[in-house]
C-alpha cells in the first residue's frame, strides 16, 4: 500500500511540475488567452452567431416567425440580382457610399492641414469639428428635418422672405440623396480630420528642413514629403470610411424614410425592413452576405494596391 501511495504521489509531482514547466514556457500565451478569452466569448454571442446566423438564412426561405424555414439553396441570391429592389438598393449604397467617402476623406485632409497650422486655439477648433462626431444621431437628423421641414422649415421659409417658391425636400430624389450626403460629411469629417491630423504631425520635421535646404517650394514639399509620409493613414481612412459609408441607416431612415418611392432606400435600409417589418428573414440573410462580401472583396483590392509600390520596393531591396 505504502509502495502504490508512494508512486501515485510520485505521478502527481511529475504532472505538477509538468504544469509548471508548461506555464513558465507559455506564460505571456497563457496570460493573453485568460485576457483575451472573455472577449472572444463576448464576440461570438454578440457578433460571431448572428453573422454566421444571417450566412445560414441566406439559403432558406423563411418569410415570418411562425412559419417554418425551408432550405431553397440559391434561390435568394438568384433573386436578388433579378430584382430591382435589391440590387438597386446596393447600387445606390455603393454610389452614395462612394461620394460620401470621397467628400469625407478630402474634407478631413483639408481640416487636418487648417489644424495642424501654428495658430491660435487649436485645441477650440479641434473640438468644434468633432462635436458633431460624438453627438446624436437621432437629434441631429431631427434638427435637420426642422431645417427641411416643407412648410414652416428654416430653408423654405427664407426662400419666401425672397419671393421665390418653397421646395418640397421630400419628394425629390436628387434633394434627398443631396441632404444625405451632405449629413453623412458633416457627421464624419470630425474624424477624419482627427486621424489626418495624427498622420500629419507623425511626420518628421527633420524632412522639411531638408527640403527646404534643398530649395523645395510649399508644394514640392506637400507632394514629395506630405502625401507619401500620409500614405498608410489614407489607407485606413478609406477603407474605413468605406465600410461604414455602405452601412448608411440612420441619415436614410431619419431623413428621407427610403423615400420618394424608395429612390433613396439602400441595401441596409432594405435589410432592416425585410427583417423587422416583413420579417422575409431569408432575403435579409442573402443582402446582408452579399454586402459583406462586396466590403472584403473592395478592402482587399484597395489594400493590396496601395501597398503594391511598398511590396515592389520589398522587391528590389531583397534583390539589391
Amino acid at each position: 500500500m505504502e509502495i502504490k501511495s508512494l508512486a501515485v504521489a510520485e505521478s502527481q509531482f511529475a504532472k505538477a511540475t509538468k504544469w509548471k514547466r508548461f506555464f513558465r514556457r507559455h506564460s505571456d500565451a497563457v496570460k493573453a488567452a485568460i485576457i483575451l478569452g472573455p472577449i472572444f466569448i463576448w464576440w461570438l454571442v454578440v457578433s460571431g452567431f448572428p453573422t454566421l446566423f444571417g450566412f445560414f438564412l441566406g439559403f432558406f426561405e423563411w418569410i415570418g416567425l411562425n412559419s417554418s424555414p425551408r432550405f431553397i439553396w440559391f434561390d435568394n441570391y438568384i433573386r436578388f440580382f433579378h430584382d430591382p429592389l435589391y440590387y438597386l438598393a446596393l447600387w445606390r449604397a455603393i454610389w452614395i457610399g462612394l461620394l460620401v467617402t470621397s467628400l469625407t476623406i478630402i474634407g478631413g485632409f483639408g481640416a487636418a492641414l487648417l489644424m495642424n497650422m501654428p495658430i491660435f486655439g487649436k485645441g477650440i477648433y479641434r473640438t468644434i469639428w468633432y462635436v458633431p462626431a460624438v453627438t446624436s444621431v437621432v437629434a441631429t437628423t431631427q434638427i435637420f428635418n426642422i431645417f427641411l421641414d416643407p412648410n414652416n422649415g428654416v430653408i423654405n421659409n427664407l426662400l419666401k422672405k425672397f419671393g421665390m417658391q418653397p421646395i418640397f425636400w421630400q419628394y425629390s430624389v436628387f434633394w434627398g440623396v443631396f441632404w444625405i450626403v451632405i449629413y453623412s460629411i458633416w457627421k464624419g469629417i470630425g474624424g477624419s480630420a482627427l486621424i489626418w491630423l495624427a498622420g500629419l504631425q507623425s511626420i518628421d520635421p527633420l524632412l522639411y528642413e531638408a527640403a527646404e535646404i534643398d530649395g523645395a517650394n510649399r508644394w514640392n514639399k506637400f507632394w514629395n514629403i506630405t502625401l507619401p509620409s500620409v500614405k498608410p493613414i489614407a489607407t485606413y481612412i478609406v477603407i474605413t470610411g468605406v465600410i461604414g459609408a455602405l452601412q448608411i441607416y440612420e441619415q436614410v431612415a431619419f431623413i428621407t424614410g427610403g423615400g420618394p418611392y424608395g429612390q433613396t432606400e439602400v441595401l441596409v435600409f432594405r435589410i432592416l425592413r425585410d427583417a423587422f417589418y416583413d420579417f422575409n428573414l431569408g432575403m435579409a440573410g442573402t443582402s446582408s452576405v452579399v454586402l459583406a462580401l462586396f466590403v472584403i472583396v473592395f478592402s482587399i483590392m484597395y489594400f493590396n494596391m496601395a501597398t503594391e509600390s511598398e511590396r515592389k520596393d520589398r522587391k528590389r531591396r531583397k534583390i539589391a
